[in-house]
């Protein structure tokens, strides 16, 4: 099979163009998403360091305060119009809260474990981001339809992960949303950089940096939602065997 290599060279002076253009932009972003992202890293790992949070009430309220100033915070960064550097300190806010709300998880996984869940996510992001230039590069740009079609897909997630906190669900059922959530958020990740790179985000990376940093998040805690379900049942197990 011949390639054309005068396309493939005007496909990539595109793509360098493009990213040329963009550029400054670009840097804000993961300069950002990197900030938050060691924001978030960070509350999660000295939230029980805190003497205020030892006492389980007061861990609790936190906990649960945090899940709803989450969404506070993603209503206003969405809605209200603000300067970057408002938008900068609502969105490190907003990176402590779910650095909090991590906290649900570690009573099943250990520190190096979600480190090792932070790192891989991170790896996932770059792959996925250079797969998405590559894209882009291939002169394949998404429609905004396929929007539509991702949103649709997490509503059923959402749906579906509320649905089995009230019904039984099998370990292959289980293994499959998994498989299924990786599958949609690293779509979205594609998806965000085809978008960003079409269009003219005024110069407001921030907006742009958070549609990363909760696409990361989410690929993060299924991540170490599966790791912490494989050690449920590995500890089951062994109970098991010890009773018998």
């Amino acid at each position: 099979m011949k390639y054309n290599k005068k396309i493939v060279k005007t496909d990539f002076s595109q793509l360098f163009k493009l990213l040329y253009v963009k550029k400054f932009f670009f840097m804000l972003i993961l300069i950002n998403l990197l900030i938050q992202v060691a924001i978030t890293y960070y509350v999660h790992i000295n939230f029980n360091r805190v003497e205020l949070t030892k006492e389980d009430k007061v861990r609790r309220l936190l906990i649960i305060g945090s899940h709803i100033l989450s969404f506070v915070f993603i209503i206003i960064l969405d809605v209200v119009p603000m300067p970057n550097w408002l938008k900068f300190i609502l969105f490190s806010l907003f990176s402590v809260t779910m650095g909090i709300i991590l906290e649900d998880i570690k009573p099943y996984v250990d520190e190096e474990i979600i480190r090792t869940a932070f790192i891989g996510s991170i790896s996932i992001f770059v792959l996925l981001f250079s797969f998405a230039l590559a894209l882009i590069a291939s002169t394949i740009q998404l429609p905004y339809k396929i929007s539509i079609g991702l949103f649709f897909a997490l509503l059923v997630l959402l749906i579906s992960s509320i649905i089995q906190y009230f019904i039984y669900l099998s370990s292959i059922l289980k293994k499959t949303l998994l498989g299924f959530t990786l599958l949609l958020f690293s779509l979205y990740v594609v998806y965000a950089t085809n978008i960003i790179v079409q269009c003219d985000y005024g110069g407001d990376f921030i907006t742009a940096s958070m549609d990363y940093y909760l696409e990361l998040f989410n690929i993060c805690v299924a991540l170490l939602y599966d790791i912490s379900m494989k050690l449920f049942y590995s500890i089951k197990n062994v109970v098991k065997k010890d009773v018998s």
